[in-house]
């Protein structure tokens, strides 16, 4: 053997072992960014999986008690329509508690209801990463966020001449916490029975919303008339989405209800673009589209 032939020996052993070092050191490479890939795609997994079972069960704690609840004022806004004309909610303050004002106080009880679970729902989850949330649970938590802000939102009632400063038809948030914690006694919504005497005997730091139910005037340019009906449009929906078949409006009523809202609610523009805001535009006009026309 010569030389040269030695040479090139070497030289072809150089360059086997320099190669097989490169793929060693590559595939080393590649496994090491595969299985941290993999753990990092695996842990994320993971734990959206168990945000999602979290929020959900969670979300199952109030979401049939907030049925029921938006069910109640539901039904309540439906015979609110036939009877405003009646009255039965006009009380002066000296009357309030001088005979049993059924009426007017259990509209005051399923409004504080719906606002309690809904208000319970959300900080129910602040711990938790919703948006991690499907489709549907983050629909349902769109309602109950509307619901709260509907009562809140003064620009609602512009079109009826409400200005930035009042504030006889809307509540500010921090409030509601503190009205819907008189349907609550250590941690359970009390029932109505147990509510009216609380009333009774100390109902001036309710007086807002006393007032806000029993000031309504049969007339379609009440703003808190509007509000309700328009509060109406939103639970049917939300009945029709989350509800059982029983509580669930079908499609004659809302026909009706279309026909009879198209001219009486007066906030069309605004509550439009509250919807808007709310992503749940798509959601009532496919029910009402017609009720909300101009």
């Amino acid at each position: 053997m010569n030389f040269l032939e030695l040479d090139v020996k070497l030289q072809a052993a150089i360059v086997s072992a320099i190669t097989s070092l490169f793929i060693f050191g590559l595939g080393w490479l590649f496994k090491v960014f595969h299985e941290n890939y993999s753990l990092n795609y695996k842990l994320q997994k993971e734990y959206k999986f168990e945000q999602k079972k979290l929020l959900k069960e969670e979300i199952v704690k109030t979401k049939v008690p907030l049925l029921n609840a938006a069910e109640e004022f539901n039904y309540r806004i439906f015979n609110f329509n036939k009877n405003i004309s009646k009255g039965y909610h006009n009380i002066s303050e000296k009357e309030w508690f001088q005979t049993n004002q059924y009426y007017l106080n259990s509209f005051i009880y399923r409004f504080l209801v719906l606002i309690h679970f809904c208000i319970k729902t959300e900080e129910d989850l602040l711990s938790m990463d919703s948006t991690v949330a499907d489709e549907e649970d983050i629909t349902f938590l769109l309602y109950v966020k509307t619901f709260k802000n509907i009562f809140c939102e003064s620009n609602l009632l512009t079109e009826l001449g409400y200005k930035q400063d009042d504030d006889s038809n809307h509540f500010y948030r921090n409030e509601l916490k503190g009205f819907s914690g008189w349907v609550v006694s250590n941690n359970k919504v009390i029932e109505f029975d147990e509510f009216v005497p609380k009333l009774k005997h100390s109902y001036d730091p309710l007086r807002r919303v006393i007032e806000y139910f029993s000031k309504i005037d049969n007339d379609d340019k009440d703003k808190t008339l509007n509000i309700l009906r328009c509060t109406h449009l939103l639970s049917i929906c939300f009945l029709n989405e989350f509800g059982h078949s029983y509580q669930q409006t079908d499609k004659g009523k809302i026909k009706k209800l279309n026909q009879s809202y198209k001219d009486k609610i007066k906030i069309k523009a605004s509550f439009l673009n509250f919807l808007d805001d709310s992503k749940l535009k798509k959601k009532v006009l496919s029910n009402f589209k017609a009720g909300l026309a101009n």
